[in-house]
C-alpha cells in the first residue's frame, strides 16, 4: 500500500523523472516513427481535432522501464506502472504499442496525446504522479480513467461524434486531473 503523503519535493523530483523519461523515449522512438494512416484518420476524425491526428506518429515497439524504478521502492512505491508491458503508450506526440493496432487502442492513446496537448509535459507527468500516488494504481489515475471510459464509449459505438477535446478541457477547467 503506497503511503499517502509524499513530500511535494519528492512529488517533484518523481514529475521531472517521468517528464525526462517521456521525452528520452519519444525522441528514441520519433524517427522511424510513421504518421496515422488515412483509414484511421478518418475512423477517428469525429472525436480527434486534426492537428492530433496529423501531429501523431505512430510505431509498432516496446517501451524500456524507467531507469528510475529501482529508486521508488526505497521511498515506498512498490507497484508502479510496468510500461514494458502496455499494449500502447503514448509519448506525447509519438504512439508506442505491442499489440497489433486497433481503432480502439489507438483512440485510447490519441486521447493522451490531447491530455499533453492541453496539459504540457510536465503537466501531464505531475498530473500522472500524483494521480498515481493519490490513487495507489494505474488504472485509478484520472488520465488513465478518462482514457478507458472514452475509449469504452468509441468502442460501443455510442455518441461517435464526441469531442475528446472539450472532454479534456471540461475535465481541466474541473480540476478531475
Amino acid at each position: 500500500m503506497p503511503r499517502t503523503k509524499f513530500p511535494p519535493e519528492q512529488i517533484a523530483e518523481l514529475s521531472n523523472s517521468v517528464a525526462a523519461y517521456i521525452a528520452e523515449q519519444r525522441d528514441f522512438f520519433m524517427p522511424n516513427a510513421r504518421p496515422v494512416t488515412p483509414e484511421y484518420k478518418r475512423l477517428l476524425s469525429p472525436a480527434f481535432p486534426a492537428d492530433i491526428l496529423d501531429q501523431v506518429r505512430v510505431i509498432r515497439g516496446r517501451a524500456s522501464e524507467p531507469s528510475f524504478y529501482p529508486k521508488l521502492k526505497t521511498i515506498g512505491i512498490g507497484k508502479a506502472p510496468r510500461f514494458s508491458q502496455m499494449a500502447g503508450i503514448t509519448f506525447q506526440d509519438v504512439v508506442v504499442h505491442v499489440e497489433p493496432l486497433t481503432g480502439a487502442l489507438l483512440f485510447h492513446e490519441l486521447v493522451h496525446a490531447v491530455q499533453y496537448k492541453h496539459l504540457g509535459l510536465q503537466g501531464f507527468a505531475e498530473h500522472y504522479v500524483r494521480g498515481f500516488l493519490r490513487a495507489g494504481s494505474y488504472e485509478e489515475i484520472p488520465l488513465e480513467k478518462q482514457a478507458y471510459e472514452l475509449e469504452t464509449r468509441f468502442a460501443e459505438g455510442r455518441d461517435i461524434g464526441f469531442s475528446v477535446e472539450a472532454d479534456v478541457k471540461l475535465r481541466m477547467r474541473l480540476n478531475r486531473f
